[in-house]
C-alpha cells in the first residue's frame, strides 16, 4: 500500500533569504515585525544548488587565474607577458547540470593547465608552509586533489581548510575556528584580507595599536577582546576573519593615534584614520555604495559593532556629543539584532555559522563590554540605558587564555597576565546597582525628601560594592596616599566608580550635606590620582578618557564645598594642559570662561555631561540636530577624494 505524501511546507521568501526560523504562519511572526510582505512559495531552492564539484571548479580556477596574475605583474618582458595572458583560459568553465560531478567537470582541463603552466615559483608557497608561515589562498594542487578524494554530498558544513602549523600563536584550537563565510563572495573575503595584510605592515598602524591596547585597554573599551582582534589582524588561519574588519582596524587606530605626541606623525593622522573608519562603517550599514552587509552573517556584524564604540569614545573625547550618541545607538541596536544579548542556547536561530566554546566566550565579553559602554555613556549624557541587564541572558564572562608570544609591543606589562573577568563583572555589578536607583532618584514626581532617601541607600549599596573588592582593585584614602604608580589595567574601575558617584550626587549638592561629604572625599582622591600621575609619567597624552571626565566633574562640584585652591587649579591645569589630547577638555575650559566673563556657559558645552549633572529629569530632554544625517547625505553625493587615505598615511 502506497502511503500519500504530504508535500513539505517550506518557509516564506523572506526567511529563507534572511535565514531565519519560519513559523509558517501567514504573515509569519518574522514578516510582521520587518513590515515585509510575506509569500510562499512550494519551490525548494536546494535542489538546484551547483554541486560540491563545480564549486571546487571554481576555485581552482580561481587560484590558477590568482597566480597567473602574479606571474604576468612580476614579469618585465613584454613577450613573456603576452605569451601568459595568451594561456590564460578565460572560458573553460561553464553553468553545469546539477547531476554533473567534479570529475566530469573539466578536471583535465584543470590539470593540464596546473601541469603545463604554474612554473617553480609555485613552489614558494610549499616553502612557505614548511618553514611554518602559512599561505591565506590554497595550492590549485590542494584544491583538486581534495576535490577528487572527496565524496560528494550535500552537507551545510563548510569544507575543512588546511591544517594550521604547530607553530601558530593562537589561543584558538586548530580545528575551531577554521571555517569560512559562506556568504560573502570570494572575491570580496579576499580583498578585505589583502587590505588587512598591508595594514599590518604600515608602522603608523602598528604604533597606534601599540598605544592603544598599552595605555586605553581595556578602560571602556572592554568590547574589544585584544587577543582575537589581533590574532585575525595578523592573518592567523585559526581564528574568524569577522573577529577583524578594514573599518575597525582605522577606528582603534585613530584612538590610538590620540594618545601619541602632537609632534609625531602619527598624532596627524588621527582624524584621517577616524573619518576613513566612520565612512566605511556607514555605508555598509545604509548600504550606500557597499552591499556586503545584506548578505553577511551575524557574527560580521560584531566588528561594525565595536567600530561604532570606538567611533563614538572618539567623538565623546572631541566633545561631539550628538553623533556619540547616534553611533553608539547603532551598535547597541545592532547587538540585539544579532542576539548579542541572549543565552547560547538561542543562538543556534541567529548565528548561521557554528560557535565554538570560545566564539561563545567572547562573544559574551563583547557583550558585556558593550553593556558597561552603555552604562557609562548614559551617565556622561544623562539618559537611560538601551542594554538592561533584565533583558540579557548571556552568561557573565570568564577569563579568556592569553596568547604568550608575539604581542609584547600590545601589551601595558608584557611579564604580567591582564586580568579582565573580575573587574568587569565588579562593573557590571555596580551598573546594575545604578540601573535600579536611577529611575528612583531622578523621577521628578517624588518630592525631593524621597528622592534623597533613595539617593542614600544608592550611596550606602555603592560604598558595599567599593568595600567587596579585593585584590589589585582594593583601594582606600589611605592606601592612595602610599601610592606611587598607577596600574593602566585596573585603576579605570576606580575612576568609573567616582564618575557615577559623583553624577548621582551633583544635581543634590546643596539639598543633602551627605552627598556634599561624599564629592568632596571623591575630589581629594581624585587629585590624589592625578598626582601619582603626574609624578609617574609628567604628560598626559596616554591619560584616559575617564580621567579628563572625572576632573571636570570634579571642577564643576567644588563651587559647593570648601576645597583647597591648590586643587582647583591642578585640575585645572591638566585640563589646559598642552599635553591633553582631549578636545572636549578645551571647550569645557573655554566654556567656563565665557561663564565668568558672561555669566552664561556656551550652548555648545551645556549638554556636555548631560541633564544628570545638572540636577533635572533623567530622562533628558536632548537637543537634537541632523548631523547624522547631514552626514549620511555627504556620503551619497561625497566625492571620492575626501577623507582618503593617502600612502604617507598608510605607511
Amino acid at each position: 500500500m502506497e502511503l500519500n505524501k504530504k508535500p513539505r511546507k517550506l518557509a516564506c521568501v523572506s526567511c529563507r533569504k534572511r535565514r531565519r526560523k519560519c513559523d509558517m504562519q501567514h504573515p509569519c511572526s518574522n514578516c510582521s515585525r520587518s513590515d515585509t510582505e510575506c509569500v510562499f512559495t512550494n519551490q525548494d531552492l536546494r535542489r538546484n544548488r551547483y554541486s560540491t564539484g563545480y564549486v571546487k571548479a571554481l576555485e581552482a580556477h580561481i587560484a590558477y587565474l590568482e597566480s597567473s596574475l602574479r606571474r604576468i605583474k612580476d614579469t618585465t618582458d613584454p613577450k613573456q607577458r603576452d605569451i601568459l595572458l595568451s594561456q590564460i583560459p578565460l572560458d573553460n568553465i561553464e553553468i553545469p547540470n546539477k547531476d554533473v560531478t567534479f570529475q566530469q567537470y573539466h578536471l583535465p582541463t584543470l590539470v593540464k593547465m596546473e601541469n603545463n603552466t604554474v612554473d617553480n615559483k609555485s613552489d614558494g608557497i610549499i616553502n612557505e608552509r614548511k618553514s611554518g608561515t602559512s599561505s591565506r589562498e590554497p595550492s590549485l594542487n590542494y584544491i583538486i586533489s581534495t576535490a577528487k578524494s572527496e565524496p560528494r554530498q550535500r552537507s551545510r558544513s563548510p569544507s575543512p581548510l588546511p591544517t594550521v602549523g604547530s607553530g601558530t600563536n593562537s589561543i584558538y584550537p586548530t580545528n575551531s575556528l577554521s571555517i569560512s563565510n559562506k556568504k560573502r563572495r570570494i572575491e570580496h573575503k579576499r580583498q578585505m584580507q589583502v587590505n588587512l595584510k598591508n595594514l599590518s605592515r604600515s608602522p603608523l598602524i602598528l604604533r597606534s595599536f601599540s598605544l592603544f591596547f598599552k595605555w586605553l585597554y581595556p578602560g571602556h573599551y572592554m568590547f574589544i577582546h585584544r587577543e582575537t582582534f589581533l590574532s585575525a589582524f595578523f592573518g592567523d588561519e585559526a581564528t574568524k576573519t569577522y573577529y577583524c574588519s578594514e573599518e575597525l582596524v582605522y577606528a582603534i587606530a585613530a584612538l590610538g593615534s590620540k594618545a601619541s605626541k602632537q609632534s609625531e606623525e602619527l598624532y596627524e593622522q588621527r582624524d584621517i584614520y577616524y573619518h576613513h573608519a566612520k565612512s566605511i562603517v556607514l555605508k555598509k550599514i545604509f548600504q550606500l555604495e557597499d552591499k556586503s552587509l545584506a548578505e553577511s552573517t551575524s557574527s560580521s556584524k560584531l566588528a561594525i559593532i565595536q567600530t561604532l564604540l570606538c567611533l563614538a569614545f572618539y567623538d565623546i573625547g572631541s566633545g561631539e556629543n550628538p553623533m556619540a550618541w547616534y553611533l553608539s545607538g547603532l551598535a547597541f541596536r545592532i547587538s540585539h539584532e544579532i542576539g548579542l544579548h541572549l543565552n547560547p542556547k538561542a543562538w543556534d536561530n541567529v548565528y548561521e555559522d557554528e560557535l565554538s566554546k570560545m566564539d561563545i566566550e567572547v562573544r559574551s565579553r563583547i557583550y558585556w563590554g558593550c553593556y558597561i559602554a552603555d552604562h557609562l555613556i548614559s551617565i556622561l549624557f544623562g539618559r537611560s540605558t538601551s542594554l538592561r541587564l533584565s533583558n540579557s541572558t548571556v552568561p557573565e564572562t570568564d577569563e579568556l587564555p592569553d596568547i604568550e608570544t608575539g604581542i609584547e609591543d600590545y601589551i601595558y606589562n608584557p611579564g604580567e597576565a591582564l586580568c579582565m573577568a573580575n573587574p568587569l563583572k565588579k562593573l557590571i555589578i555596580l551598573s546594575r546597582i545604578t540601573e535600579i536607583f536611577a529611575k528612583k532618584i531622578f523621577i521628578q514626581t517624588e518630592t525631593i525628601e524621597q528622592r534623597i532617601g533613595y539617593l542614600s541607600k544608592f550611596n550606602s549599596e555603592a560604598m558595599n560594592w567599593r568595600n567587596d573588592l579585593n585584590g589589585e582593585l582594593q583601594w582606600d584614602k589611605q592606601s592612595l596616599k602610599k601610592l606611587e604608580t598607577l596600574n593602566i589595567t585596573t585603576v579605570y574601575v576606580w575612576y568609573h566608580y567616582y564618575i557615577v558617584i559623583i553624577s548621582y550626587n551633583k544635581p543634590f549638592l546643596f539639598e543633602s550635606s551627605k552627598s556634599r561629604k561624599l564629592i568632596k572625599d571623591c575630589i581629594h582622591e581624585l587629585h590624589a590620582l592625578l598626582n601619582v600621575w603626574k609624578k609617574r609619567f609628567g604628560t598626559f597624552e596616554r591619560c584616559s578618557l575617564y580621567m579628563v571626565y572625572s576632573a571636570i566633574l570634579s571642577i564643576q562640584c567644588m563651587d559647593v564645598e570648601s576645597i583647597k585652591d591648590n586643587i582647583y587649579s591642578d585640575f585645572e591645569d591638566f585640563l589646559k594642559s598642552n599635553t591633553l589630547n582631549y578636545e572636549v577638555a578645551k571647550k569645557f575650559i573655554e566654556s567656563s570662561k565665557n561663564m565668568e566673563n558672561n555669566n552664561e556657559f556656551n550652548s555648545e558645552f551645556t549638554d556636555l555631561l548631560g541633564s544628570l549633572s545638572h540636577g533635572t529629569d533623567f530622562a533628558l530632554e536632548y537637543n537634537f540636530d541632523f548631523t547624522l544625517l547631514n552626514e549620511i547625505d555627504n556620503l551619497i553625493t561625497s566625492n571620492p577624494n575626501t577623507h582618503t587615505l593617502t600612502e604617507e598615511s598608510k605607511m
